[in-house]
């Protein structure tokens, strides 16, 4: 699918399983995550089948229970797949009744309404879908079998992991990304336009694979350096690429300090030593001593560091999920 931006096309393909300065301004306004407390999937009787809990406050329990006790009196007033909310001194409570489930969301009070039912109308379709048939069947009671679904519920509350691969031109970014997709490598250097982006998770493993993981590839060309910044917006990750060269490695620090550091110093960043095939090589552990930050050397045209770059991969990812995501 073909995405335009700016005028400019981004190739958008889902896989199944600058030097002369950068943008000081902020086009794209930063979007927000909604605080989201907790969603709970209850039987109409008030028997909680799913339980997900995000937020770092404590949960009222005996609010709580009275909260899902007066269900009763709700569930008089809404009508199917309708979608109502009440609010306390402290959250906005979001509710639907879909195919004799109920969905409940607690979010904070700064979050927009809107984006928050919207999330409440995917929980409860997606969980119809999954499950609506076991329920009409008649179900034994045992809640184990609802377990899977709490990944469902942390990708659509928390959204997608993006991972941003940045880096100049020609230091081997697309070649990097198809290797991390299982891709064959064109050995043709050929430009990136904008950005490609691939849709990838397959190198989790399946308790840790709980969010979509979407990778960004920018082009390295100077006339897209000003895009950089706006494309960056919403990363979680980012791969800094670099072709293993001093001059190259001395360059990718302006990457660092003028656009990661200056407007996203909070996104982890992993340095990719790569093209370690080159005579004119600098060691990873020196282009990590050269740039302070961790480094992974890696040909990405062979396959074989496909496990290499997996590995890292994964432990960044369970960082971030340890960080944001779910409490239980």
């Amino acid at each position: 699918m073909i995405i335009n931006l700016m005028n400019l096309k981004i190739k958008y393909s889902f896989e199944p399983n600058c030097r002369s300065g950068f943008n000081q301004s902020h086009p794209f306004p930063e979007k927000i995550t909604p605080m989201i407390e907790y969603v709970n999937i209850l039987t109409v009787e008030g028997k909680s089948l799913v339980f997900r809990e995000y937020g770092d406050a404590e949960i009222d329990q005996d609010l709580l229970a009275g909260f899902l006790s007066a269900f009763s009196g709700f569930m008089k007033e809404l009508s199917l797949a309708e979608i109502k909310s009440t609010q306390t001194e402290a959250n906005q409570f979001f509710y639907t009744l879909y195919q004799n489930v109920i969905v409940v969301i607690c979010a904070g009070l700064t979050d927009v309404p809107e984006e928050i039912k919207e999330k409440v109308d995917i929980v409860s379709r997606k969980f119809a879908d999954a499950y609506g048939n076991v329920l009409k069947e008649g179900w034994n009671g045992e809640r184990s079998i609802f377990h899977e679904f709490a990944k469902v519920i942390d990708d659509v509350i928390l959204g997608p992991i993006k991972v941003s691969i940045i880096g100049y031109g020609g230091v081997g970014k697309t070649s990097l990304l198809k290797l991390i997709c299982g891709k064959e490598v064109n050995l043709e250097y050929i430009p990136t336009i904008t950005a490609d982006i691939a849709n990838y998770n397959n190198f989790l493993d399946p308790k840790d694979a709980t969010r979509s993981v979407v990778f960004w590839d920018f082009a390295g060309q100077l006339q897209f350096s000003m895009l950089w910044q706006s494309l960056l917006k919403g990363t979680k990750l980012a791969l800094l690429v670099t072709d293993s060269t001093y001059q190259n490695v001395t360059e990718s620090k302006k990457i660092i300090t003028d656009l990661v550091k200056k407007y996203y110093e909070n996104v982890p960043v992993l340095v990719i030593a790569n093209k370690q095939d080159l005579q004119n090589r600098l060691s990873p552990e020196l282009v990590e001593k050269l740039l302070g930050l961790p480094t992974v050397g890696m040909i990405s045209i062979n396959r074989e560091y496909r496990a290499t770059i997996h590995e890292a991969l994964r432990k960044e990812i369970n960082k971030i999920n340890q960080k944001e995501g779910a409490k239980k």
